[in-house]
């Protein structure tokens, strides 16, 4: 009899859903959200075939998952919705139910095939080059042993050595000009290469040390910048100004109790933990309802905005009201566009209020 399974990404213990699960369950480690969402989509996976759980309530998934507020927690992440009592799992038959089983195991298959394929085409390859090689009789015995146990070759290599007749394969994003026609990386993923001597990793390094107090003291030792190298080179675009202004707030409000995976106390172990610590960041800077510099500005200048526009109704009601005459209206308009900095009234405004239109 088949053993019942599920499809689970590999990528899930470092996804941004299960990181802020675990900082909303207060769990230090995001694998124990992991185990417990293999358990509750194991039990899904048996007992609904669409996902809809009509007269589940979230006290019963606590009770499956021995977690309190799990079921609130993956409602807030968006893997879990509907009303207490007939909950949903989103996008369930991605990756459950018959339908998503059927495309992993057919997709399974295919890349098996390919393999095999590719292993063929390779033992005979070996086999021609040996048989070539024995019948010129120049005595090359070890390198008809070498060429007889080849490996099999990817799809990338078999296409360039078809194309190219040869050469090799061509380390990817290394190649400043690709022979053979084949166009390089993009400028941009050329130029963010993880290189000690790149001005953009000296800026990298020079903003962690700013992030904490006295992390801007001394260089970094040799197990540090061995450390900083691997998280620049991890890096697929640099760091954005929202990231910078999270992960500054986030490491100056260290709470008590808090572990060190949470907010690294030096160095080595910040850049060694770095995407963790991002994404972490990130989850808190957002779930505060934090803003950076630039948010602010717009918040502060849309808040002068809506008060200069109340302003403005509240002056026209009462010229409106008390009869007042259209030029003194413009001239108190003018004063209070004049205050708050913008543009003075344009023509057609200035027309309609001494057509006798007062409203904005």
């Amino acid at each position: 009899m088949p053993v019942p399974w599920i499809k689970i990404e590999v990528i899930l213990p470092d996804k941004q859903e299960v990181v802020t699960m675990a900082h909303l369950l207060k769990m230090k480690d995001p694998d124990t959200v992991v185990g417990k969402l293999i358990r509750l989509w194991a039990w899904a996976d048996q007992q609904t075939v669409s996902g809809d759980c009509v007269g589940i309530t979230c006290a019963y998934i606590d009770r499956l998952t021995f977690c309190k507020g799990f079921a609130k927690a993956l409602m807030s992440v968006g893997w879990l919705g509907g009303e207490d009592g007939a909950l949903q799992f989103l996008n369930f038959a991605r990756h459950n139910g018959e339908t998503a089983k059927a495309r992993a195991e057919s997709a399974r298959r295919m890349a098996k095939s390919r393999a095999d394929k590719e292993q063929q085409n390779g033992n005979r390859n070996g086999a021609q080059d040996a048989t070539d090689v024995t019948e010129n009789g120049n005595g090359c015995a070890k390198n008809v042993a070498l060429k007889a146990q080849r490996k099999a070759q990817t799809e990338g290599e078999i296409e360039f050595n078809r194309t190219k007749g040869g050469g090799g394969r061509i380390p990817p994003f290394r190649e400043k000009e690709a022979p053979g026609g084949i166009a390089p990386p993009p400028p941009d993923v050329q130029e963010w290469e993880a290189r000690e001597d790149s001005p953009d990793f000296d800026a990298f390094v020079r903003w962690v040390q700013s992030l904490r107090p006295g992390w801007d003291v001394g260089g970094l030792t040799a197990r540090e910048r061995q450390a900083a190298l691997r998280a620049f080179g991890g890096l697929r675009r640099p760091v954005s100004d929202t990231e910078k202004t999270a992960l500054k707030e986030y490491l100056s409000h260290e709470p008590e109790r808090s572990s060190k995976f949470d907010y690294p106390p030096d160095r080595e172990l910040f850049f060694t933990i770095f995407q963790e610590v991002v994404q972490k960041a990130m989850a808190w800077f957002r779930r505060t309802g934090r803003k950076t510099p630039a948010e602010k500005e717009f918040a502060r200048k849309q808040a002068a905005e809506r008060r200069r526009k109340e302003e403005e109704r509240s002056v026209r009601q009462r010229a409106e009201r008390f009869r007042s005459g259209p030029e003194e209206l413009i001239e108190e308009l003018t004063a209070l566009r004049l205050a708050h900095g913008v543009k003075p009234l344009t023509d057609k405004e200035l027309e309609k209020i001494r057509q006798g239109d007062y409203t904005q």
